[in-house]
């Protein structure tokens, strides 16, 4: 068996076995999604392969899973069966079916909702704009993307219509993602939250079904957030010499769902990109997104705060003057890099106590010694920025050559 045939292989047991937990589990929409695709794979499978024994295994693998399959539909009904609205009075849904087939969606937008679960993230994140600090204009082009249409639908009317794209871009660690999730959070949203490995797969016409059926799931589940990491990694210069067929047609799919997006009063929906390399995105997608927003390092306060963010819960010596500081201390680098600086400084008592034996008895009560701003001097000297100046000035040139909100 060659190496491609077994990875074909692999990749159909994997997807079989997630069908028979999904079957185990009573999610029966998401098993009928994993056993046909399990099926069909074999069936690629075999098209390769010679072996006669193999062949008839796989086809009575094909078959069981294929009845399974029939099974499963003739018990919610069939694939195209719509389901009841619920009311106060309505009984629990039965055993076996999601809520939202008890009434929300349909059954047919609860196969969508099934193909992308598992592969994208879909939540409701719990992170608030106190947990970041600074970065004040940036939270406020986010409120009035998506908070400021929900809560206050009636100022957006006519001409006066919210963004429907942003662009998050600068240097990496310094908050990209935790603005998204903050702005999912204030507008209790959901927020699903895509990267390139998400969305890309080996099977021909694989990528652009995933994309598709996001961008349908997200406006089922409005009010949504699409969050796309990374997104230079999917939207590169379209006609670059390393971009394959397949990469061709996954651009050409997620700019068609981005031009696409249509966002409502009752159900808004906005993408969300973010990017540490601006300049390698293809300029149709950068069109795509109407407003782009710099994301830079943290000012002095900002530091501050995030020093206070990472230490807290933590006994400490510290007093404010100390906090400002390490403000000053710590110029140039991203709310990463002072996290790492957090996380090694509140090491330094646990490390003294193990070196010097004291945590060998496990019955014995240690007490942990309150972090100085001695620690922090010495780890700051240790661990330095990643982000350099030269880099900081290609932001700014890129910022003023294609615009900045």
């Amino acid at each position: 068996m060659s190496s491609f045939d077994s990875n074909l292989y692999q990749y159909a047991v994997k997807e079989a076995q997630a069908a028979v937990n999904a079957d185990e589990q009573g999610n029966y929409r998401q098993a009928i999604n994993k056993y046909q695709r399990a099926a069909d794979i074999l069936l690629q499978f075999m098209k390769y392969n010679k072996n006669p024994q193999m062949r008839i295994l796989c086809q009575e693998k094909v078959e069981t899973f294929l009845e399974r399959v029939k099974v499963l539909k003739a018990h919610l009904g069939g694939p195209k069966a719509r389901a009841k609205k619920s009311t106060p009075s309505s009984s629990t849904p039965s055993d076996g079916e999601p809520k939202e087939q008890s009434g929300l969606v349909s059954a047919e937008e609860q196969e969508l909702i099934d193909s992308i679960e598992g592969t994208i993230l879909a939540e409701s994140p719990d992170v608030k704009w106190a947990d970041i600090a600074g970065l004040e204009d940036c939270k406020q082009a986010l409120r009035e993307a998506i908070v400021l249409p929900m809560i206050k639908p009636q100022l957006f009317t006519g001409a006066r219509k919210p963004w429907s794209g942003i662009l998050l871009f600068g240097p990496p660690g310094c908050g990209k993602t935790l603005l998204a999730k903050a702005a999912a959070t204030e507008c209790q949203a959901t927020f699903f939250s895509v990267s390139s490995a998400d969305l890309l797969s080996k099977w021909l016409g694989e990528s652009e079904k995933l994309i598709s059926s996001l961008f349908k799931v997200a406006r089922i589940k409005a009010p949504s957030l699409i969050f796309m990491d990374e997104i230079d990694s999917l939207t590169t210069t379209r006609g670059s010499g390393h971009e394959g067929g397949g990469e061709r047609r996954v651009k050409t799919q997620l700019l068609q769902e981005i031009q696409g997006v249509k966002s409502t009063h009752d159900k808004p929906m906005l993408v969300l990109g973010a990017t540490n390399r601006p300049w390698d995105i293809d300029t149709a997608m950068l069109s795509r997104f109407e407003k782009k927003v710099y994301v830079p390092l943290p000012d002095m306060p900002a530091r501050a705060g995030i020093f206070k963010i990472h230490t807290e819960g933590i006994n400490s010596s510290l007093t404010e003057e100390d906090f400002i500081e390490l403000a000053v201390r710590s110029e140039g680098y991203s709310g990463r890099d002072i996290s790492n600086v957090c996380r090694e400084v509140i090491m330094i008592p646990i490390r003294e106590l193990d070196m010097g034996g004291l945590l060998e008895h496990s019955d014995q009560e240690v007490v942990v010694r309150d972090i100085t701003l001695k620690d922090f001097m010495k780890t700051i000297k240790k661990i330095k920025p990643m982000t350099t100046g030269k880099e900081l000035d290609r932001y700014g040139d890129w910022a003023q050559e294609f615009g900045e909100f």
